[in-house]
C-alpha cells in the first residue's frame, strides 16, 4: 500500500527536513508503514490509519528530531510502535539505537521491523523507564534521549536525565502545551541536573500544526535517588 505514497514520502521529507532520501530509505519507510497497518489490526499500535496521515504525523514528525540529535548513542523511551526511533534510524543509519518499552507485544512487532528492514545497530529492551534508569548498564550512557507522547515533561525528565551523559540532550516532542510544561519543570530540572537549551516550534501543515521540540541539556550528574521506583514519578512528579 505505502508504495503508492513513495513520492509523497520523498517530497514531504524534502519540504520539512530539507533532506533527500535514498531509494532504499523510501522503501524502508514504505515497508515499515505496511507492517504497521498489518500489525495494527492485532495490537492496536496507532489510532492513525490513513497512510498520508501516518507519513506526516508519524514518519515526518519523528524525523524532525534529527536536527537536534548529538552523538550516536540514541535511546527512545516508551517507543510504542517505534516512533520516533525507527524513522530516525532509517534517516540516520549511523545511529546506535535502543528502543525501550514496557509492553513486550509492541517490542515483538518492532523486532520484526528491525529484521525485515535490516536495521543494524538497533535493539529493543523490555523495561519500564524507571527500572531502565536505575540499571548501571544504562545510566549515564547515552548522547541523546527522546520520548514521544508518554507523559508530561516533569515526569519525562525523571526518566530521561539519569540515562544521559553529562552534556547529553533530551529531546521532548510536544504540542500546544510545550511552554506550560516547561514552566511546570523548573523544580525537576534543578533537582535532576538539566537546563533548557531551546524550545523550537514548527508546523507540518493544517492537519499537523502546533508542533514543538523542547531540548534539555544535562549539565551535571543526576542524584542516585532518581528515577524513583516504578509508578512514583507519574503519581508524584517533581513540582
Amino acid at each position: 500500500m505505502f508504495q503508492e505514497y513513495a513520492s509523497q514520502i520523498q517530497n514531504l521529507t524534502k519540504l520539512h527536513l530539507g533532506s533527500e532520501l535514498s531509494d532504499q530509505q523510501v522503501q524502508s519507510l514504505c515497508l515499515f508503514g505496511d507492517l504497521l497497518l498489518d500489525w495494527n489490526q492485532k495490537l492496536n499500535l496507532t489510532r492513525i490509519t490513513d497512510p498520508y496521515e501516518i507519513i506526516l504525523k508519524h514518519f515526518i514528525d519523528s524525523m524532525m528530531l534529527a536536527n537536534y540529535i548529538q552523538g550516536t548513542k540514541f535511546v527512545d523511551l516508551g517507543t510504542g510502535a517505534g516512533f520516533p526511533g525507527i524513522p530516525l534510524k532509517i534517516l540516520r543509519p549511523e545511529l546506535d539505537v535502543s528502543l525501550i518499552d514496557s509492553l513486550k507485544k509492541r517490542l515483538d512487532f518492532i523486532d520484526i521491523v528491525i529484521s525485515r528492514l535490516n536495521l543494524k545497530g538497533t535493539r529493543t529492551i523490555h523495561a519500564r523507564a524507571e527500572d531502565f534508569g536505575r540499571d548501571h548498564r544504562y545510566r549515564g550512557q547515552f548522547d541523546t534521549v527522546t520520548s514521544r507522547a508518554v507523559a508530561r515533561l516533569p515526569v519525562l525528565l525523571e526518566f530521561a536525565l539519569p540515562i544521559l551523559k553529562v552534556k547529553g540532550l533530551f529531546l521532548s516532542p510536544k504540542g500546544l502545551q510545550a511552554q506550560e510544561e516547561l514552566d511546570e519543570s523548573i523544580s525537576a530540572l534543578k533537582v535532576l541536573g538539566g537546563v533548557v537549551d531551546k524550545l523550537q516550534s514548527y508546523s507540518l501543515g493544517e492537519s499537523a500544526e502546533h508542533r514543538a521540540v523542547i531540548v534539555i541539556k544535562k549539565i551535571k550528574d543526576t542524584p542516585l535517588d532518581y528515577p524513583r521506583k516504578a509508578g512514583t514519578p507519574a503519581k508524584h512528579p517533581i513540582l
